[in-house]
């Protein structure tokens, strides 16, 4: 049976050997130069295939066009508001969340709040152009007016149980207090939280910030992207999975304005406070009976 098959394809042969050291298909390299030379596309598969010639100039034309847009800009004063291309992808120009959340009269008595008691007082009334308002924002708008910086790291390898010990030790801290703490503190995480602390003090000039005001007014972590698997070896032949864990930080840092404010309203709630007793101040209009009734 196979010497019928093999006389069909023109490879009898009785020693095995002769089988095993014969090549079936062979090519030289001279060959291959001569037909790389003949192709116009100089491939193997050039017969075959057939390159594009317009996306070879659309590619040209894209490299062309970068380089002559770094001629004509300068990368490093291209902002949000001066690159037509990206206010044409975004289609509409963007809003603050203060244009969003408030009317001009809020804004401006805000101001004026603000200039008079040097920070933000709530319910008070306020004389502008001759005539008296009474402001009464909501949280959510304070926090907008409030001036703050909001930081984020990048990946940090630990978990978040871990991070969270150290995260509630430095809240409500001064910045520069809690940067000294996670250099000299036991924890690992201390020292990847001071780095992203400084680092955000060198950008809180740019957005007209004092770096001896600021203070950690929220600050957490959580769970980063996907994990990284390491086979864990045991006993009897078996084995497990280890997860290490990685996790980001991020955090909201405000200004004494926010701590002069969040002070007057924790001694407004003490002076509106109704005094205590600890048994009602009325007259007994009822017969007091005794413990025991035998």
């Amino acid at each position: 049976m196979f010497t019928s098959i093999r006389c069909q394809l023109g490879l009898v042969s009785k020693s095995k050997s002769s089988i095993k050291n014969k090549r079936f298909i062979h090519q030289t390299s001279f060959l291959l130069q001569k037909q790389l030379k003949n192709s116009s596309t100089s491939s193997l598969f050039g017969d075959i295939t057939e390159i594009d010639t317009e996306i070879k100039k659309k590619s040209n034309d894209f490299s062309d066009s970068l380089q002559s847009m770094n001629e004509k800009f300068d990368i490093n004063k291209i902002t949000l508001k001066n690159d037509e291309k990206l206010q044409e992808f975004i289609g509409h120009k963007p809003t603050s969340a203060v244009d969003k959340l408030l009317t001009p009269l809020k804004k401006q008595l805000y101001e004026a709040n603000v200039a008079s008691n040097g920070f933000f007082k709530n319910n008070q009334i306020i004389t502008l152009n001759g005539e008296q308002y009474k402001l009464k924002l909501t949280r959510e708008e304070i926090d907008v007016l409030e001036p703050s910086l909001y930081v984020k790291s990048y990946r940090i390898k630990s978990s978040v149980k871990k991070a969270t010990i150290f995260l509630r030790f430095i809240r409500n801290m001064n910045v520069k207090q809690a940067i000294t703490q996670g250099q000299f503190h036991s924890k690992k995480i201390g020292r990847e939280v001071s780095q992203l602390l400084s680092d955000s003090l060198k950008s809180a000039p740019e957005l007209n910030l004092n770096p001896n005001e600021l203070y950690i007014s929220q600050i957490w972590s959580g769970s980063d992207g996907s994990w990284v698997k390491r086979v864990d070896p045991k006993g009897r032949g078996r084995s497990g999975v280890i997860h290490h864990p990685y996790i980001h930080i991020r955090a909201i840092l405000k200004t004494s304005i926010t701590q002069k404010r969040l002070a007057w309203e924790k001694s407004q709630k003490e002076v509106e406070r109704k005094p205590r007793f600890q048994l009602p101040n009325e007259k007994l209009r009822f017969k007091l009976d005794g413990h025991y009734k035998w």
